[in-house]
């Protein structure tokens, strides 16, 4: 085995033909590489074919040392013992050659599977390479719960899409959840690309949940870099609505029910007696004093907000093995055209075109009680049939033993 850098393409057909993370990907390394910010492929070559590979990134602390992180890698078989050593054992020499005082390892390798419920469906046996992995100095920061401004999400929401068509996706949903796509449809909430000029866009209804959940992350500037940095494979999805069309389908649907009620109406003078044709002309009535008050709010909107309204905006991004859904946020004022969930289906049939296999939600905080902070984003997620992944967490070598107490401190 030869531990060496990997040629771009080398790195980008062994990406492609194995499972890995967005961010082990050739165009965050063309990013950095032609802004001068530290990147590096390296990986492990056997008999001439490529078995390891991980874009590691590098950054400056006390101004002439570095830390390095390796996104989401390496990407390898972890049941390979030899391999798992021989690896890291050569990460840590090469970092040391250049003035590394720590790495920062998560691979994307699973602990459990578990229901939407936290309940464990599948446990992996990862104590062997964990052996191998604390032998070499590589400490394990434990199995982590909550979000963490500092680290990966550890916890992730999946659907899983293959060999499903988008019938049985609907169906496999909660009744409320494919109740209020079909809603979405029927009301005509429409879905745009945003351009990055748009990004304030997007911004404004992301900075609304950060205000409804209580919690900051990151700035405008960060989603317009996210762009950049992945292209085409990354983009901003808008859901918004046209008021001046709802309010002609409601109209619409509002002459077609005046009609079925005078027909009920000539019924009823034909035999008056009928218990159902009663409980007809009720029920319709009824609807159509609810439709007659939908408009009335509706165009009491257009007033005040507008006739266009961006009810739910979230960036996304996709590999050639998932199709990840990263930041969102939605304006709440708008909750009953229900955005989200028309911006969810739109992207999932997405992911269904270009062949891709997962649907990855993303962070969950993996405390499944009702009291726990992202209850109701767990529950969204549930409503789409997804499954939670529980990923192994974090791994911290300190490679200059001194520094790294420096830096902690």
């Amino acid at each position: 085995m030869i531990f060496t850098t990997l040629e771009l393409n080398e790195f980008e057909i062994f990406m492609r033909n194995n499972f890995s993370h967005y961010t082990q990907i050739e165009e965050l390394y063309k990013y950095r590489k032609a802004r001068n910010l530290g990147v590096h492929i390296v990986g492990v070559k056997e008999n001439g074919n490529v078995v390891a590979a991980c874009l590691l990134t590098d950054a400056r602390i006390f101004k002439v040392f570095k830390y390095f992180y390796t996104h989401r890698g390496p990407v390898m078989d972890f049941t390979n013992l030899a391999l798992v050593e021989f690896f890291f054992k050569k990460l840590t020499h090469y970092v040391r050659m250049r003035s590394g005082v720590f790495i920062l390892v998560d691979p994307y390798v699973l602990e459990n599977i578990r229901s939407a419920d936290g309940e464990i469906i599948e446990h992996f046996n990862n104590k062997q390479w964990f052996k191998v992995m604390n032998k070499l100095g590589y400490q394990h920061q434990g199995f982590t719960t909550g979000y963490s401004a500092m680290s990966q999400i550890r916890w992730h929401s999946i659907l899983d899409l293959k060999d499903k068509s988008e019938q049985q996706l609907l169906k496999d949903m909660s009744y409320q959840t494919r109740r209020n796509i079909m809603k979405t449809i029927e009301m005509g909430v429409q879905i745009k690309t945003l351009s990055i000029k748009e990004t304030n866009r997007f911004y404004r209804l992301y900075h609304m949940a950060e205000e409804k959940h209580g919690f900051h992350f990151q700035e405008e500037p960060y989603f317009k870099q996210m762009l950049e940095i992945y292209g085409d494979k990354a983009c901003m999805k808008l859901a918004y609505i046209d008021l001046n069309k709802y309010i002609n389908l409601l109209k619409q649907r509002a002459i077609e029910l005046e009609e079925k009620v005078t027909e009920i109406k000539q019924s009823l003078k034909v035999n008056a007696n009928s218990k159902k044709t009663k409980t007809k002309y009720q029920q319709l009535n009824q609807q159509l004093e609810s439709l007659n008050k939908k408009i009335a709010k509706t165009e009491q909107l257009i007033i005040t907000d507008g006739t266009l309204l961006d009810l739910a905006a979230a960036l996304f991004i996709y590999n050639n093995h998932e199709m990840y859904y990263l930041s969102s946020g939605s304006n709440p004022k708008y909750n009953e055209f229900m955005g989200a969930y028309c911006l969810q289906w739109d992207m999932i049939r997405y992911a269904k075109e270009k062949g891709i296999e997962r649907y990855n939600f993303y962070g969950i905080t993996g405390d499944f009680g009702e009291d726990a902070e992202d209850y109701g984003v767990q529950q969204f997620k549930k409503g789409f049939n997804a499954f939670v992944e529980e990923y192994v967490g974090n791994f911290i070598k300190p490679v200059n033993k001194l520094l790294y107490k420096l830096y902690q401190n």
